[in-house]
């Protein structure tokens, strides 16, 4: 299978390199000449492309001969809030049709769910609260509807894993919400596992939940966490909100994946 991942970054690289071992052939994007030497010395097929609000720049040879476009460029709106991501998304669609790629995959967010209550699916009413929430549901939208391809939307909890865990910017800070609300996070290993999955045995136009099977209440997280990495533990309000558990039954179901890491009570 020939596969384009947009976006070689914490997960993409790591995604990358999966599919290589696959014996997949695989092309990565960088947004600099310095990324896009670094990705070489890694021994990536990597090319210079800068998707932006109002057109896609580089080497759009990128997207010629490609069976799948895998998706994983992140709104990046906490750094850029004013940032139109849903036309960086369009741009894209642009080139996706014109240069013919028939699969797309994109890493979407739970986020598009809000603060919903008890058991979320991928059945469940689309709310977003945020932004980037908002504009991702957006994003979802335009790739489903459009007929000229097929999308898989991977609609991923919050991701952890090797130098990435939010007990390191949360430490100390007091008054967090939603103390009793489950956490709904994936680990880098199932993220990657299940994107390379679901793009290897392809079902056509569909969304799916990708959230580890492990949902204590946030305070009850965050305060063993916090004693595995020894740093201070966040504190929480007594009440807030109580946001429902993801499900990812639907995936579990549907394919024969089998999550690696499914306690989450780690690091790395």
């Amino acid at each position: 299978m020939k596969v384009g991942i947009l976006g070689a970054g914490w997960l993409g690289s790591v995604l990358a390199e999966k599919a290589l071992k696959n014996n997949h052939t695989v092309k990565v994007s960088g947004t600099s000449p310095k990324k896009v030497s670094f990705l070489k010395d890694k021994g990536f097929n990597a090319q210079l492309l800068n998707v932006m609000e109002d057109r896609v720049s580089g080497d759009l040879s990128f997207f010629r001969d490609i069976d799948t476009l895998i998706i994983t460029i992140p709104p990046g709106l906490r750094k850029n809030p004013t940032r139109n991501y849903v036309g960086m998304i369009e741009q894209l669609i642009e080139k996706i049709v014109r240069f013919e790629i028939k699969k797309v995959v994109y890493t979407s967010s739970t986020s598009v769910y809000g603060f919903e209550e008890l058991t979320i699916t991928e059945e469940s009413e689309i709310l977003p609260i945020t932004n980037a929430g908002k504009q991702i549901a957006a994003c979802e939208k335009k790739l489903l509807d459009n007929t000229a391809f097929e999308s898989c939307i991977i609609r991923l909890g919050g991701l952890m894993g090797p130098d990435r865990h939010p007990i390191y910017s949360l430490s100390g800070k007091q008054n967090l919400p939603n103390p009793k609300s489950p956490i709904n996070f994936i680990h880098q290993k199932d993220a990657v596992g299940i994107i390379l999955h679901l793009t290897e045995n392809w079902k056509g136009n569909d969304v799916y939940n990708a959230v580890a099977p492990y949902h204590p209440p946030r305070e009850k997280y965050y305060n063993n966490i916090s004693k595995l990495a020894k740093v201070p533990p966040p504190t929480f309000q007594k009440k807030g909100q109580i946001r429902g558990e993801i499900s990812s039954l639907k995936l579990l179901k549907s394919t024969s994946y089998d999550f690696s890491v499914e306690n989450l009570l780690i690091l790395n």
